[in-house]
């Protein structure tokens, strides 16, 4: 389905940036492709899996189609400590506005609680005989540590910046690696004409010296990854930016920080990358790449855990801004 829109879109630029008497279809031929989609958790037992179809539309749009691709009837497997979990079938509702009627299908289990870091697998065989498969590695959270140079913000030792450590205990064997994504983040609630609302605030870990407007540095997704710093001035920056244009700073309530440390496998990693890099809000893309770690058909199958601290914002700091707390 993204393939036709992309056509589609290519197709149209070549047309309009291009004066010439060429004939351009923007339509290739239809060939049937399946996808399968399952994100393995490990803080819960309850486990997802979607399968849908490729198809096709008359014309060249692809919101036409109102016949739900999601494919009924197959049986799906997990593959894990020696056991096997055969999803089942269900479905909820779906909202009024969207072009499906039909309620949301997807293949669920409520018996997989991961906690072990072993290899896990699943086999999806299609009602026509077509098999779709993957496989992954568990990040268990019962070996992932995580800890902090500080217990509040700002810190209280004399340095100019917060650490964050974090690593796996024992010998683990893996044949792909882990991937790791920290965050860093401010949550606070601002008070809008009565109407109290949640948000958090990205913290950078810098903020590039003599560049343009002093450019952001986040977190990126890697491996062989087992620290992440953020610098007191570029949390200034993130408790300023909160209520930026605003001269009402008492509207603003400032709860707490955490950090975020979410452990992926290769597969999980790779589509999760691409996403940060191709869906930002600033970017036209037209050479996405087909993501997927799916045998037979496309899709993405990973797992990840995640690991939290919460972080005391100290009162004197939060009123050097202005704000409650």
């Amino acid at each position: 389905m993204k393939n036709l829109a992309f056509v589609f879109f290519l197709g149209f630029l070549i047309i309009t940036l291009n004066s010439c008497d060429d004939q351009v279809e923007p339509k290739t031929d239809f060939s049937q492709v399946y996808t399968l989609n399952c994100i393995i958790r490990t803080d819960s037992s309850f486990q997802v899996a979607t399968i849908t179809r490729s198809y096709n539309v008359d014309g060249y749009d692809p919101y036409t189609n109102t016949d739900d691709p999601f494919i009924k009837g197959a049986k799906v497997r997990i593959y894990y400590n020696n056991n096997v979990y055969n999803l089942k079938d269900t479905s909820i509702a779906r909202s009024a506005d969207s072009r499906y009627k039909a309620p949301i299908n997807f293949y669920y289990t409520k018996n997989l609680f991961p906690q072990h870091s072993l290899p896990i697998r699943i086999e999806a065989e299609l009602p026509n005989g077509k098999i779709l498969s993957s496989s992954g590695e568990i990040i268990s959270p019962n070996t992932l540590y995580l800890y902090s140079s500080s217990p509040s913000i700002p810190s209280l030792n004399p340095t100019s910046r917060i650490n964050f450590n974090w690593g796996e205990l024992g010998l683990i064997y893996r044949t792909k690696g882990v991937y790791y994504a920290p965050e860093l983040a401010i949550l606070y609630t601002h008070d809008k004409n009565g109407v109290k609302t949640n948000y958090q605030k990205k913290v950078a870990m810098y903020y590039i010296p003599g560049s343009p407007d002093k450019q952001p540095v986040y977190p990126q997704i890697q491996t062989n990854i087992l620290s992440a710093g953020f610098e007191i001035d570029a949390i200034n920056r993130a408790m300023e930016e909160i209520s930026s244009g605003d001269p009402n700073k008492k509207n603003y309530r400032i709860e707490k920080a955490f950090f975020r440390l979410l452990a992926m496998d290769a597969g999980l990693a790779t589509f999760y990358s691409a996403q940060k890099i191709f869906l930002d809000e600033f970017s036209v893309r037209l050479n996405q790449p087909e993501i997927t770690n799916i045998t037979g058909g496309l899709g993405v199958f990973g797992t990840y855990t995640i690991k939290n601290i919460e972080l005391e914002i100290q009162p004197a700091f939060i009123e050097s801004f202005g704000y409650r707390y």
